[in-house]
């Protein structure tokens, strides 16, 4: 699954993967009789309608068990929808067909290279404008773009439904069908922590994934003179000079508490939103300097809401909700990991939280992948807290407000992550077209003489497995140098 120098890297933290067997509860909200719900709203269904149970569980799927399967026709049944948008979703989940029926397999695949998911659910697979609405929160949580700008390829290579019967499941991104289980209790920070512990021993005790998790961290040894490591926390570079003088010194500038320092280094690797190196270190060829602002990155927002009790998704028989128009598009029970001293609630009287994603985009109005990314952010940057309360307030009331809950009795704090630049950049085939040569993000992380650059920018692809490998890439470069 991994690369070698990511297992390495795992290995050397203390961390095994297997771990995740016993640690991660696949089975236990299956147990309750829970499943996936479908939430509509009223202001684009006519109705507010919960519905348990759904026809499709893709992409971060957090359990792989379903403790209610229902068939699709008799969920789709109770869908707020005309009898003949029903009619053409229970078609289309219960009997599969080739949409393409009459091209070969690479003109399928080109194909579906140049229409969105949303067009080919639409047009080529026949739901029509009211049942493909159904579908127009879909892969939000999953890739954090609607499914008008999401390529039907990668729709395909991700395994949404709707190309089963296309004879291309040779297609599909390997592991793709494996479940989200490796999740520490803090999601990727226990990696960052381990990561700081075992340069710094002294800044937290304990050797395992284990005992990280709870380890209290001395913040007062991560940056102490003298030390051969040092991290600098609070810290933003603004500036990178000199680096085309191979072996150094390359001039770095950063601003902490309002004071502008300077530091000297032999080299560095620049490992931040890698958009932003060209403002820092304007000496980059131009051509470079190009390639690095084709990465924007695209916004998101988790939102983590504590709860007394979840009472009310026990009655309503849901342990996640996926709204298509809900200002939140996804609502879930908290994943079941239990590890290091941290256990997982196990009882619907204990208080659990709620894990809530917004993705601020303008779908379906003709705009492009990045002229929506760019929107968002801005809309983020416009969005006071009271609005996303607000909006969290009224979403859980509604959708869960049949089971009971009452926002103002059942939350017990809530946590804002905004991320106007969230997940890197990722080549979609609708907007980019790859000239001939190396990929656009291997122009952009070309060596500068004694820098390099990193993050999974470097790569177009936002997972924490391709920031260590081109980390080690970075360094590996240096090195060589």
């Amino acid at each position: 699954m991994f690369s070698r120098t990511v297992n390495r890297l795992l290995q050397a933290l203390g961390v095994d993967i297997r771990r995740w067997d016993t640690a991660f509860d696949r089975k236990l909200y299956a147990s309750l009789g829970l499943t996936e719900g479908v939430y509509f709203d009223r202001e684009t269904f006519g109705v507010d309608r919960l519905v348990a149970g759904n026809p499709h569980v893709t992409g971060a799927d957090s359990t792989g068990h379903d403790g209610k399967p229902r068939p699709a026709d008799a969920l789709i049944a109770e869908f707020p929808m005309s009898d003949a948008a029903k009619a053409r979703l229970i078609e289309f989940f219960m009997h599969p067909k080739d949409y393409l029926a009459g091209k070969s397999k690479a003109q399928k695949i080109a194909y579906l290279k140049r229409i969105s998911y949303r067009d080919y659910l639409r047009k080529d697979a026949g739901l029509g404008d009211e049942a493909v609405k159904y579908f127009d929160g879909t892969t939000n949580d999953f890739m954090a773009m609607g499914p008008d700008i999401v390529p039907a390829f990668d729709a395909l290579s991700s395994e949404y439904p709707g190309f089963a019967g296309l004879g291309l499941n040779d297609q599909i991104e390997p592991g793709m069908d494996e479940p989200y289980i490796y999740h520490f209790p803090d999601g990727n920070a226990s990696i960052a922590r381990l990561l700081v512990r075992s340069l710094i021993p002294a800044v937290a005790p304990g050797h395992t994934m284990d005992d990280v998790v709870l380890a209290d961290f001395d913040y007062a040894k991560i940056d102490v003179e003298g030390a051969p490591i040092r991290l600098r926390l609070n810290s933003t570079v603004v500036t990178v000079a000199n680096a085309r003088t191979q072996g150094g010194p390359v001039d770095i500038g950063y601003v902490r508490s309002g004071a502008l320092h300077r530091v000297q280094a032999r080299q560095c690797v620049l490992a931040g939103y890698n958009m932003m190196v060209p403002h820092i270190m304007p000496e980059l060829p131009e051509a470079q300097q190009q390639a690095l602002a084709r990465g924007v990155k695209l916004p998101l927002v988790y939102t983590n809401v504590a709860v007394r009790n979840w009472h009310a998704f026990i009655k309503l028989g849901v342990d996640r909700i996926y709204s298509p128009y809900g200002y939140f598009t996804s609502i879930k029970l908290d994943y079941p990991v239990s590890l290091g001293g941290y256990r997982n609630p196990r009882d619907p009287n204990e208080a659990i939280v709620l894990h809530m994603v917004h993705i601020p985009l303008a779908p379906n109005q003709g705009l492009s992948n990045v002229e929506q990314f760019r929107l968002g952010r801005q809309r983020l940057l416009e969005t006071p807290f009271e609005e996303f309360e607000k909006q969290i307030v009224n979403q859980l009331d509604r959708a869960l407000g049949p089971g009971g809950f009452q926002s103002s009795r059942d939350i017990a704090a809530i946590t804002v992550n905004r991320w106007p630049h969230g997940y890197a950049y990722s080549e979609d085939s609708l907007f980019d077209r790859q000239p001939v040569g190396p990929p656009i993000y291997e122009i952009g992380r070309r060596r500068c003489g004694s820098v390099t650059i990193a993050n999974s920018d470097a790569a177009w692809n936002a997972y924490t497995h391709e920031a260590i490998d081109q980390a080690w890439r970075a360094v590996q470069e240096l090195k060589s140098a």
